[in-house]
């Protein structure tokens, strides 16, 4: 096996500075190897040294990331991040490395857990909406029964009354689990129950409880050691937001800038949505209003104690109703972060191909939809993220997981946003029509793949969709209101996501470790963890298929195992 990832054998240091050394190694048998170095334009031949287990060379970090892939003269074969190839690789296919400042270290492959603060737990009734208690979009808002079903008519009106004191009051639940971090869609006041039109970035909506209930939730998060990540809307404020308002009746205001205004009086917003307005950081006072400032909530809330940002359509941020300068100003988001908090998880909505934007030395990690959720419901239901009936192999869907996996960074391979679902897109209980099995296999995939694993509040229990499978529908129906009665849980389903979490963060292979293709019979996925010279081999089958194995530990059962073996589900087998 010729190996290189990110881990401590084959990066030191794992983190290096700009301008300083850093050696790299190959886990290799081969006696001798050159380094391919993309350097000012040129490949650069460096010889390797051999070492015990493998072959290395020490040089400078010159740029980040630097781009390299390593030959092999006897072999014969070129190590890419793609794996072997007889032909030098396209420089997309060669190992990008990215200096300092790297993820931060509690999210490697942290287990987060999404919350949409109005659906998930309703710990003060006393700060609920009132039925009508105010107009959005022409209509009075709607206060739902907690367990109601959600109407796709109203989606935005509707209120059930979730606060951030039902998520204090979950924490022992989340905690056991073994939940580690929580990603929050936004807090913010605002006339929606999505809060993604907010009305005042530097405070938390009265309605989840004020800023009190947000201190006094991360104080008990933190007390027990888990990290809270806020919702980033910097690329729209609310249509009624005070600097919207006054940009709209006095163009010649210093707020106006903030905003691109047409000919026509028309302005830009998200996907045109006019309740949306788009801000414009050609605008030096937006930048410092809502990023840079030592009052821009970028820094703001750092300073309250969060440990992190998910940023809302990450990829539209820029200038003039376009994403003119997005690399740019995703740095300074970055930047400003990890001023404010040097252990800071900033990742972001980057819902299609986000290897330029990680490549660019901007941000953490992304929402792993283009490379992992996508492909994988793709295969397991037979419709895409639209709804439109597809036909994908198992095979064509590993190809895609391995593909966008190869062109990651090093670094950020660990600490990307891997989920089957979200507020966003269909549950993926109801995308598989409630099959249990082939859902807890879904389940299996995700807390086994390299990445930081998100669970969409309810997906532990098989929380599902009130509307019928034939109507094909994400927001507003996969927001339904958790269920506290456990009498409406799947305790199979609970009991398996627990197990499974609980091995992730106890075996290094599958929380940190490597990634490699393992041969997979017809039908199925398999792949292998690898991490410090420790391997454990991943099997997904839908349907029963048989397998030679290695001497190895059943990590699902404690069982050894090795020769042939029938796996139907999810295999995880550690080879001793």
């Amino acid at each position: 096996m010729h190996y290189h990832d990110w881990e401590p054998f084959c990066v030191s240091p794992m983190t290096p500075e700009l301008g300083a050394e850093v050696t790299l190694r190959v886990r290799t048998s081969a006696k001798a190897g050159v380094l391919l170095l993309e350097r000012f334009g040129e490949v650069e031949r460096r010889p390797l040294q051999a070492v015990p287990d493998g072959l290395e060379i020490t040089l400078p970090m010159h740029a980040s990331p630097i781009r390299y892939c390593f030959f092999l003269p006897e072999e014969k074969v070129y190590l890419t991040s793609g794996g072997p190839s007889s032909t030098m690789p396209r420089y997309d296919r060669f190992f990008h490395l990215l200096s300092a400042p790297s993820v931060p270290e509690w999210a490697v492959g942290a287990v987060f857990y999404q919350i949409f603060p109005d659906r998930f737990k309703n710990g003060d009734p006393s700060n609920d909406p009132k039925d009508g208690e105010w107009i959005y979009m022409g209509q009075k808002i709607v206060k739902k029964a907690w367990d109601d079903p959600v109407d796709p008519k109203i989606g935005p009106l509707q209120h059930y009354g979730g606060d951030l004191e039902g998520i204090r009051q979950a924490l022992g639940y989340l905690q056991e689990l073994g939940i580690e971090a929580l990603y929050l869609t936004p807090i913010l006041p605002s006339r929606s129950n999505h809060r993604y039109d907010g009305l005042d970035y530097l405070n938390v909506d009265p309605y989840l409880g004020g800023n009190e209930a947000f201190d006094r939730l991360v104080a008990d998060l933190h007390a027990h050691g888990l990290k809270i990540v806020l919702d980033g809307v910097f690329n729209h404020i609310g249509d009624a937001h005070p600097d919207f308002q006054k940009a709209l009746h006095d163009p010649d205001s210093p707020e106006a800038s903030q905003f691109t205004f047409h000919a026509d009086g028309s302005y830009a917003s998200f996907m045109g949505v006019k309740t949306l307005p788009k801000l414009d950081y050609a605008s030096p006072l937006a930048v410092e209003r809502w990023l840079d400032g030592h009052h821009a909530p970028v820094r703001h809330w750092l300073r309250k104690g969060a440990d992190g940002w998910r940023l809302d359509v990450a990829h539209q941020i820029g200038e003039g109703g376009t994403d003119r300068h997005n690399l740019e100003l995703l740095r300074l988001i970055h930047r400003n972060s990890r001023e404010e908090n040097p252990e800071a998880f900033v990742f972001g909505e980057l819902f299609f191909d986000s290897t330029n934007h990680l490549r660019a030395h901007t941000l953490d990690g992304s929402m792993h939809y283009h490379g992992f959720a996508n492909p994988l419901l793709e295969w397991l239901s037979g419709r895409n993220i639209y709804g439109w009936e597809v036909e994908v192999s198992a095979s064509e869907a590993w190809q895609t997981l391995w593909d966008h996996y190869a062109a990651l960074p090093l670094q950020i391979r660990q600490t990307m946003y891997t989920l089957l679902d979200s507020h966003d897109v269909p549950r993926a209980f109801w995308r598989l029509r409630g099959d249990v099995e082939l859902y807890k296999m879904a389940l299996g995939i995700l807390l086994t793949f390299p990445g930081a694993p998100g669970l969409y509040y309810g997906d532990e229990i098989a929380l599902n969709q009130s509307n019928p499978y034939e109507v094909w529908n994400g927001d507003p129906m996969c927001r339904g209101s958790f269920p506290w009665d456990e009498s409406k849980w799947n305790r199979e389903v609970l009991e398996w996501t627990r197990r499974l979490i609980h091995l992730r963060k106890n075996t290094p292979a599958l929380r940190r470790g490597g990634l490699l293709p393992l041969q997979a019979p017809t039908g199925a996925i398999a792949y292998k963890r690898v991490y410090q010279g420790q391997e454990v081999w991943v099997y997904a089958a839908p349907t029963p298929v048989r397998l030679e194995l290695p001497p190895s530990q059943n990590l699902l059962s404690g069982e050894k195992t090795g020769g042939k073996v029938v796996v139907h589900g999810l295999g995880v087998f550690r080879v001793v």
